[in-house]
């Protein structure tokens, strides 16, 4: 008995496995067997589980043809339905609330996207004026509308300081409200005390805008065609308004 060449006892390394195997040659029943397994999940599928599938998928397709409109949207929705409110509540209904606060309080989120150059105090610098103490935010309302949705070129006087800075359009996502609430916002802020602008007011200012050709302005153009408040009734800013509606209401009856 020949004594392994190492510590595996079951292999010589005089042995070469490849002619060992390759000796048996291609019928011999090792290889057969070898070759007939398959590896996991290569098993060919029976003809009965795929006549089973096929009677599925017909089926279904008929239950599905003879359902016409299940999918419909007319069919599934009711007319006039309404959603119920949610199991343990009811629907929260918000209360009326005074048109300087409710513009103010919306205004200010609508100001984050001009932080970046005005300051959080409204302070501007690094050659860029400020929105505090200005005369052109608390002065005609039409100047400053268009300011705000054209941009403003050239140089320009504020608080006696002179300023020569491109702004760009802010125009991008304000509709009537939106340039409703911000103008109110800085006309009121960081001190500064004015009108309310109403989106009655604001919707004309969009379209002065629309008919002025969308390009930048300049103290020169402002001055000529814009120097004066936009159209519309004033509000008072303690008028209690419908914060959805902006609407004004009538006042609670005192108890």
């Amino acid at each position: 008995m020949a004594t392994p060449s190492s510590n595996r006892p079951d292999l010589d390394d005089s042995i070469n496995v490849h002619e060992a195997h390759a000796s048996l040659g291609d019928d011999s029943v090792a290889v057969g067997r070898e070759k007939s397994i398959r590896e996991n999940g290569m098993e060919p599928v029976g003809l009965w589980m795929m006549l089973a599938c096929a009677g599925v998928l017909l089926a279904g397709g008929a239950v599905l043809g003879k359902g016409g409109g299940m999918f419909a949207y007319d069919e599934l929705v009711q007319e006039d339905y309404m959603r119920a409110p949610a199991p343990g509540g009811e629907e929260v209904i918000l209360p009326p609330a005074p048109a300087g606060q409710m513009f103010a309080k919306e205004g200010a989120k609508i100001y984050g996207k001009c932080i970046g150059c005005h300051g959080a105090d409204g302070g501007g610098g690094n050659g860029i004026p400020p929105l505090a103490g200005s005369e052109w935010v608390t002065g005609n309302t039409d100047q400053l509308s268009q300011i705000i949705l054209n941009g403003l070129k050239g140089p320009i006087s504020v608080a006696g300081v002179e300023y020569n800075n491109n702004m760009p359009a802010m125009r991008d996502g304000l509709g009537p409200k939106e340039l409703a609430y911000i103008m109110t916002y800085i006309r009121n802020e960081w001190g500064n005390s004015a009108s309310i602008v109403t989106p009655e007011m604001a919707s004309a200012a969009l379209a002065i805008a629309d008919t002025g050709g969308n390009g930048q302005v300049d103290v020169a153009k402002l001055k000529a065609s814009h120097d004066k408040m936009l159209p519309g009734e004033p509000l008072d800013p303690e008028t209690l308004l419908d914060p959805e509606t902006l609407e004004p209401v009538d006042a609670p009856a005192s108890e």
